[in-house]
């Protein structure tokens, strides 16, 4: 008996002609899942750290069987291996212990119906530590594994994997975008807000003025109002002269320095080093500008834009080429964003440019 995989309402539907397994996954799991990438993406410099767990569903025996996953729990890794989603010991059992959780004599309306990770990693295929894991947790024919691949310019890549004749294939059958605009040409629904985390110090029974705490003088030394009421030594004909001198002195060097200044504000009016950072909607992307003719972009070393995306940062190098270009395409996930530029110019420290963008 054939097995409807028509879509069904508020699902993306994975199939592949030939394929024994439809997936059906939930488009705010999909959009979950895509923020946990992202987290992790945005978390280490360059490469970005992976991140995996379990994916949690029901599957549906037939021609083909449907797996359809309906939730999704993360599972922590120490990264003692480098930002790549390895396993330590410690890790397998930590793994084991989420899996446990999740198998259908304990969870019989939802359990762990396969794997997911983040691909940081140059190309887009299961590594032999994967498929150990899943031939460890995931025998079954019918469980699957879910690859996400993250990128800081366009939108994820995620692809599933089946069992063919037993085996894991190296690569998917079927790649997709993994964010909702481009799979349904649809926004997701507004994010809540991060709770901000505020260490708050208390100091209770510890007198206070003005943020600083008071100390107490000690018996001998006598207060501000007493040291100010002793009288002092008379010797106010030597300092005269001494007063006249400073006075001389400190003209001199205001006139010195607010010449130098002059000169220098000068000069750089006559060069701007202003960046013109801008941001403009081009269809679902937006596209980042620079001045390339400012003076710190034309004699620019690198430069390095930071782009703070609905609660991940990710850091984007520019070389050279890419700095005279002028331009970037970004595949926007929110509606609020911040990019911070900074350039290294020659001869100069760094010129820093930011630019808030809201829809």
């Amino acid at each position: 008996m054939a097995t409807p995989t028509q879509d069904p309402t508020g699902y993306y539907v994975w199939e592949v002609p030939g394929q024994p397994v439809v997936v059906h996954l939930r488009l705010d799991v999909l959009d979950r899942l895509a923020a946990e990438v992202m987290g992790g993406f945005g978390a280490v410099p360059r490469r970005g750290a992976e991140v995996g767990g379990l994916l949690i569903g029901t599957t549906r025996p037939g021609v083909p069987t449907v797996v359809q996953i309906d939730d999704v729990e993360p599972v922590a890794c120490e990264y003692r291996r480098g930002p790549s989603y390895l396993f330590t010991e410690e890790d397998i059992v930590g793994f084991e212990s989420r899996w446990a959780r999740w198998q259908p004599s304990v969870s019989p309306s939802a359990y762990a119906v396969g794997y997911f990770r983040s691909h940081t990693r140059d190309g887009f295929s299961l590594e032999p530590e994967d498929c150990e894991l899943l031939d460890q947790f995931f025998p079954a024919a019918n469980d699957v594994a879910l690859l996400i691949k993250p990128y800081a310019t366009k939108a994820s890549v995620g692809g599933f994997f089946v069992r063919e004749h037993g085996v894991f294939p190296a690569t998917t059958p079927l790649e997709f975008p993994f964010r909702r605009r481009e799979l349904l040409g649809e926004e997701p629904p507004p994010r809540r807000p991060r709770a901000e985390g505020r260490l708050e110090a208390r100091m209770e029974g510890l007198p206070r003025s003005g943020g600083f705490l008071q100390q107490p003088l000690s018996a001998s030394e006598p207060s501000l109002s007493d040291r100010a009421a002793q009288p002092h030594p008379r010797s106010g004909w030597v300092w005269f002269p001494l007063t006249f001198l400073f006075l001389l002195l400190g003209v001199a060097l205001g006139y010195q320095l607010d010449q130098t200044l002059g000169a220098r504000a000068t000069a750089h009016g006559a060069q701007d080093f202003s960046l013109s950072l801008s941001a403009k909607r081009t269809g679902d992307n937006l596209r980042i500008t620079w001045s390339r003719e400012s003076p710190a972009v034309r004699s620019a070393r690198k430069g390095l834009l930071e782009i703070d995306d609905g609660g991940f940062t990710k850091p984007v190098d520019l070389d050279v080429a890419q700095l005279q270009n002028g331009s970037l395409i970004y595949y926007t996930t929110s509606n609020t964003v911040r990019f911070r530029l900074t350039v290294y110019p020659q001869g100069r420290v760094s010129e820093v440019e930011t630019l808030d963008w809201n829809q």
